[in-house]
Formats: C-alpha cells, sequence, structure tokens
C-alpha cells in the first residue's frame, strides 16, 4: 500500500483533468483483501494506481452496535466518493466488494463506454456496470453450471479460483522449515488454540527440516496468540511479532512450505501463489455455507491446498493466483471498440 492514499471522487476528477493520461482509480470495501484483491489486478495490467477509494461496510459478525456504525460510515463514504460530474475523456476503476458497486454505477452512468471497469468477485448489481468480472468459482450455487452461469453486473465474467493476490517476490532457491500463519475472528471458522496445537505437534512428530515458525495477523486475538505461545514455548517454534513486517517477510519467503488456518483467504492463496506446498488447519467450521469455507473446500477439492490433518502437503503451481491474462483481453477489447466508434 506504499504510496497510495485515500481520495474523494472530486480529488480524482481533478486529477484527472489536469492530466491527458487515462487514471485508474481503486474502489473498494474497506478491508484489506478486497484492497489487495484490486491492487493485483493493477500488478499484471501495469496499472499504477492513483488512489484507493475505501467504503467502509459491516460483515457478517460484525456486532449489531458496530454494524448501525458501520452503516451510517458507509452512507457518508459513498456520498462522498460519488462523482457530480464528468471531466477526462476515459477512465480505469478496478473494484472489489458490494460496498463499492453503487459508486461504480455512478461513475458507469457518467462516463458511459468511455470508463473500464474491473471487479473482483461476484457482484449483486442488476445491470452490467462491469466490463469484467473475476468470479470466484466458490460464489457459484450447487444449480449453478461453471459453462453457463451469468452474472448481470458485467459484460463478461471469468471463473478462477481462490482470490488474485499479488506476486511475492519469493527467491529461486528452495525454502527451510515451515510457516504457521495464524488468523483471527471470521465468518466461518473457529481458530481454536488446541486444535492447532494438536496440528503442529503431530507435524513436529513427523519431522520438519528446518525451522517452525508461527506468525500472527492483527485479527488475531490475544487470547488466542498467548495461548499459542504458552502450549509451543517448549516445542522448538519460534513466533514472529504481528507488527514485525520485515521478520514475516523474511519467513514467508524462506519456508520450504506453510500452513495456514482457513479464514484468510488471502494468505492462503498467497501461499499457494509461491508454488510451495501448502496446507490449512483442520479447524472447526461452523458456517459450511459461508463463502469462506466453500473457497477452502473449492482449493483442497483442486488439490491445490491439503488439509494439516492428512499429513501431505499440496503443492500449486508458481504464479496460479494472480489475476488471469484474460482480464487483459477484456481491457483490450474495450480499447479496441472505442478506436472502432465513430
Amino acid at each position: 500500500m506504499s504510496g497510495i492514499r485515500r481520495i474523494a471522487a472530486a480529488e480524482v476528477l481533478s486529477w484527472y483533468q489536469d492530466c491527458p493520461l487515462m487514471k485508474t482509480i481503486v474502489v473498494s470495501a474497506a478491508k484489506n483483501g478486497h484492497v489487495n484483491q484490486c491492487l493485483a489486478v493493477c500488478d499484471v495490467a501495469g496499472w499504477r494506481p492513483d488512489g484507493v477509494v475505501r467504503i467502509p461496510a459491516p460483515g457478517r459478525m460484525t456486532p449489531w452496535p458496530q454494524r448501525v456504525w458501520l452503516k451510517l460510515r458507509r452512507a457518508f463514504a459513498t456520498s462522498r466518493a460519488l462523482p457530480d460530474r464528468r471531466e477526462g475523456e476515459r477512465l480505469r476503476i478496478v473494484a472489489s466488494g458490494a460496498a463499492s458497486e453503487r459508486v461504480v454505477a455512478a461513475y458507469r452512468a457518467l462516463y458511459g463506454r468511455d470508463l473500464f471497469a474491473a471487479f473482483s468477485g461476484r457482484p449483486n448489481w442488476s445491470t452490467p456496470i462491469f466490463d469484467v468480472a473475476l468470479v470466484p468459482r466458490h460464489s457459484l450455487s450447487e444449480n449453478e453450471c461453471p459453462d453457463t452461469f451469468e452474472v448481470a453486473g458485467a459484460r463478461r465474467a471469468i471463473l478462477r479460483r481462490g482470490v488474485p493476490v499479488r506476486t511475492s517476490p519469493v527467491p529461486a532457491c528452495e525454502g527451510q522449515g515451515v510457516l504457521a500463519m495464524i488468523g483471527g475472528v471470521n465468518k466461518a471458522f473457529d481458530v481454536e488454540p488446541v486444535r492447532i496445537v494438536q496440528q503442529v505437534d503431530q507435524m513436529l512428530q513427523r519431522g520438519v527440516d528446518g525451522p517452525f515458525l508461527m506468525a500472527f495477523s492483527r485479527r488475531t486475538p490475544g487470547s488466542v496468540e498467548g495461548a499459542l505461545r504458552a502450549s509451543l514455548k517448549d516445542k522448538n517454534v519460534d513466533f514472529i511479532d504481528r507488527h514485525d513486517r520485515a521478520g514475516f517477510e523474511r519467513a514467508l519467503y524462506g519456508a520450504a512450505r506453510y500452513v495456514v488456518t482457513p479464514d484468510s483467504l488471502t494468505m492462503l492463496c498467497e501461499a499457494c501463489n509461491t508454488g510451495r506446498p501448502t496446507q490449512v488447519f483442520d479447524l472447526h467450521c461452523f458456517d459450511p455455507s459461508s463463502t469462506t469455507a466453500r473457497c477452502v473446500q473449492d482449493l483442497v477439492d483442486g488439490g491445490e491446498v491439503a488439509r494439516a490433518s492428512q499429513g501431505t502437503p499440496a503443492a500449486s503451481a508458481p504464479g496460479g493466483f494472480v489475476a488471469p491474462a484474460a482480464a487483459l483481453d477484456a481491457y483490450e477489447a474495450w480499447r479496441a471498440e472505442l478506436a472502432d466508434a465513430p
């Protein structure tokens, strides 16, 4: 996120007026996972985002007092982000999260076909405000066919596994040891220290060629982190502080394989994207119908991920979770369409 800051719609339009080059903005739900998906698309396309518009919104696990407050913040942020005039000829938007759709619809109303809009996820909008949507397989219902499903909110839909992630500079040399990544409160899984410790014990008993490191996210509850540190401190497990970003990156790039709690799809897909064997902690799922649970199951079914309790790690092809090149094909088709227009 270095060099990227929050912007209002009026500021975007002001920049656009002053510069003849086409601008790119990210419009996203105010969650790091959604923002990172947008940046992953920009990485593949070679677009430098000129700013990020974040729209806060409640999630399924948000307590009702916070839910009311976040709905008010969403209304305010959306109102502030809506453009009130058109300036400049063309614009690119990369979006993710349902909270972004009203803003993109307003830009579409102003720019018409002079706007190229891409969406990471499955949009809910009833008309095609997006040119292309990167639709995750786990968003399909049991009655939908992967070859014939329809998305009303996009002119073209590209089906994919997992979520798009940014390319990590993993060194060419083989790594050593295991990096365990621990998440936190989520809408599908109980992050249970007892079950995590049991599975770590099993891995250590099978043998680890190198260090066993454990990193915590900002979402990890203090009680969970404390319990894991207390239970594993005498078992040859080293811990990375949640605020030690440099230490985390060294561990990420130096590990031979990964084991991740299933609550963070971004962490899981980033690990798979390295091409190194990746496992997921086998934790209790209290909502199998959630998108998070369905995505994890889809990755397991597809062979990209193995459950830690099964003992055999799975490896994916490196780079398999970057944004697909087909999204760029949609962009080039848009450019060609405008070039042919009278």
